[in-house]
C-alpha cells in the first residue's frame, strides 16, 4: 500500500495508514458478476429455443451482450478496486470513491469533526475472513459519515482511529510520535 502521498496533501501531513478494498472482495465481485452473465446467457438461449424463428439471432445478441456486458463488468470492478482509497493522516481521513468511469470523488472530514467510529462485519464469512465496514460519523450531520468498505482488520482499524480521536482531543503534541497503523495481526505488530 501506498504511504508516501496523495492527491491533496497538505504539507507536514503524516499519513499513518492507506485503506484499501481487500483482494477477496474484487475477486467475489468478478464471481458474482460471470455468474450473473451466465444466467442472463442462459435466458437469452432458453428463449432463442422457444422462438424458433429468430432463434438463432436472440441466442446471437445474447452472447454480444453477455461478452459485453462481462468486458464492460471486469473493466468497472478493476477500475473501482484500483482507485479506491482511504487515507487515515495525523489530521484527518481522506477517501477517494470512484463515481462514473472518469471521475473519482474526494471526501475529507478532520479529526476534530469525527463524533466516533463503528466497525462491523456485512456477514459471517467476511467477519471470519476478518473484513469488514469501518464508519466515521462526524459530530454533526449523520448523513456525512465515511464509510471504508471491504477493509482488513477493519475492529483493530476502528480502534486505531478510537485513539487518534482521544489523542486528538486530549494530548493533541502527541500527535507528532503517532506511529502508522501495521497490517498484521495482532501480537505481529512490534
Amino acid at each position: 500500500m501506498q504511504l508516501s502521498t496523495f492527491d491533496g496533501q497538505q504539507d507536514g501531513e503524516k499519513i499513518l495508514a492507506a485503506l484499501t478494498p481487500h483482494p477477496l472482495t474484487k475477486t467475489l465481485s468478478i464471481v458474482g458478476l460471470v455468474l450473473l452473465i451466465l444466467l442472463f446467457s442462459c435466458i437469452a438461449f432458453m428463449i432463442g429455443s422457444v422462438v424458433p424463428i429468430a432463434g438463432g439471432t436472440i441466442k446471437l445478441v445474447g452472447v454480444l451482450l453477455s461478452a459485453i456486458i462481462l468486458i464492460t463488468g471486469i473493466w468497472w470492478i478493476e477500475t473501482t478496486f484500483k482507485k479506491a482509497i482511504t487515507y487515515i493522516t495525523d489530521r484527518r481521513v481522506m477517501r477517494f470513491d470512484v463515481t462514473t468511469p472518469f471521475f473519482t470523488t474526494k471526501r475529507a472530514l478532520f479529526w476534530n469533526e469525527v463524533l466516533k467510529a463503528k466497525a462491523y462485519a456485512p456477514n459471517i464469512i467476511l467477519k471470519s475472513l476478518n473484513i469488514g465496514e469501518v464508519v466515521l460519523e462526524p459530530i454533526a450531520a449523520t448523513e456525512e459519515s465515511i464509510c471504508i468498505s471491504n477493509v482488513s482488520f477493519y475492529e483493530d482499524i476502528a480502534n486505531y482511529i478510537d485513539k487518534i480521536l482521544y489523542t486528538t482531543k486530549n494530548k493533541l503534541q502527541e500527535m507528532d510520535t503517532f506511529k502508522p497503523f501495521i497490517f498484521k495481526s495482532k501480537g505481529h505488530r512490534g
